[in-house]
């Protein structure tokens, strides 16, 4: 998520810098894997809302290519985010099964951090469930940042949804390690 919202502060610091930490660790776990290949796909963060008229629906891009060893790369990328626009979770998802590579023996997964809901009337719910339907992805994980009880509930329909308020950082990455 590179959506205006992540400037926010969220306990000790502004959202986008946690969610970089989060992402950070989580690629730091993961690097021992030579058999792993990851992607950096952002949205919200090319173009700056204007208006709620006058907001970017398709503001997503793949700024790291799959690749293997691309870790370096990704957290240089993460560094360069800068929040700027809207929240497009539904097109974001959409665009990101044509990201994966064609591979039948391979599993793919999303890791989805956000702050916020579909603001550009997407259903994520929907994209999601034709995603797994047609085996590009397997259930994404959700990561949600400083969201209400309601707004989490949204996203049970998405992906396995972790909640970074209600736990530690290293602990949610720690659970999405124990599912790979």
């Amino acid at each position: 998520d590179g959506s205006q919202s992540m400037y926010g502060r969220w306990k000790t610091g502004q959202k986008i810098v946690v969610a970089r930490k989060l992402l950070s660790e989580l690629l730091d776990s993961i690097a021992y894997r030579p058999d792993i290949e990851l992607a950096l796909r952002v949205y919200g963060h090319q173009y700056p809302v204007i208006s709620r008229e006058e907001r970017n629906c398709q503001d997503t891009k793949l700024e790291v290519p799959f690749s293997k060893g691309n870790i370096p790369r990704i957290k240089k990328k993460l560094e360069a985010i800068v929040p700027k626009g809207t929240t497009l979770i539904a097109y974001a998802l959409e665009k990101a099964a044509n990201d994966f590579p064609v591979c039948k023996e391979c599993r793919n997964i999303i890791i989805l951090i956000t702050d916020g809901i579909e603001e550009c009337d997407g259903d994520p719910c929907a994209v999601s469930w034709a995603l797994q339907q047609k085996g590009v992805i397997l259930k994404p994980f959700v990561i949600g940042m400083g969201l209400s009880a309601d707004i989490m509930k949204e996203f049970e329909c998405v992906g396995n949804y972790f909640d970074v308020t209600r736990t530690e950082e290293r602990r949610v990455g720690k659970e999405c390690r124990s599912r790979w």
